[in-house]
């Protein structure tokens, strides 16, 4: 096996698990096992999804080492101390954790407030900011400018998350007025970003990798479980 084949296998197993794991927690409902409260301080909201991140966080992170650490080490020779290694995962663990819950709060917000017209508003405002923040993200976890897109690649990448979160929220078991209803939203998102990368790709290979990356904005568990970006903080952005 050369190198490009570890890597492909070891983020096909960290989609796959995902995956697997996504669909169960979205066709069984477990959020509302998890998360059965309704109402309630935000801040309590703000526990249940930093909660939900570091779940995914665990389970991504022995896919993280292996295809970003593992892999190059053994094929590639390129033995990096872990420890600065470990430093960088955690930097865009914790920026991509930002992301994620502050864009969650805001549809979850959104929704208490005005439904799920506020929620829609609110993600189209978090998907905005998200793709105004990719540069800086990108200088925070690289050296390297962000690589150019064009205006087509972003269109397709904002129509489709779109797309995913208007399916998801119309379905009777999702929501955005609780904790529980809203990940299972985001469930639903992310589930239909595997579609994506079934799909995008066909059509405009950038405007698919922009669309995980813009699935930040709604707790896109596959974001950077791909190829491309596994195990590389510096390539999520």
């Amino acid at each position: 096996m050369n190198y490009s084949s570890a890597r492909t296998l070891a983020s096909l197993a960290g989609a796959g698990t995902l995956a697997v794991l996504a669909a169960i927690a979205f066709l069984y409902q477990l959020p509302s096992t998890f998360f059965p409260y309704s109402g309630g301080p935000l801040g309590l909201d703000l526990f249940a999804l930093l909660l939900f991140y570091l779940a995914y966080a665990a389970i991504s992170f022995p896919f993280d080492v292996w295809a970003g650490y593992s892999v190059p080490c053994r094929y590639l020779g390129e033995c990096d101390l872990f420890p600065l290694y470990l430093g960088r995962l955690v930097r865009g663990i914790a920026a991509q954790g930002l992301v994620m819950i502050a864009s969650a709060a805001a549809i979850l917000v959104g929704g208490r407030l005005w439904g799920t017209a506020g929620a829609a508003s609110a993600f189209v405002l978090a998907l905005c900011a998200t793709a105004l923040a990719r540069p800086y993200l990108h200088r925070y976890l690289s050296t390297r400018p962000a690589p150019p897109a064009t205006p087509r690649a972003w269109s397709l990448a904002i129509a489709w998350n779109l797309a995913g979160f208007a399916l998801s929220v119309s379905l009777p078991w999702c929501g955005v007025a609780t904790t529980y209803s809203l990940l299972e939203t985001l469930l639903g998102c992310s589930l239909w970003s595997l579609l994506g990368l079934a799909i995008l790709p066909r059509i405009d290979r950038q405007a698919a990798s922009l669309a995980l990356y813009l699935s930040w904005a709604s707790f896109g568990l596959l974001s950077r479980a791909t190829a491309e970006p596994a195990g590389r903080p510096e390539r999520w952005a």
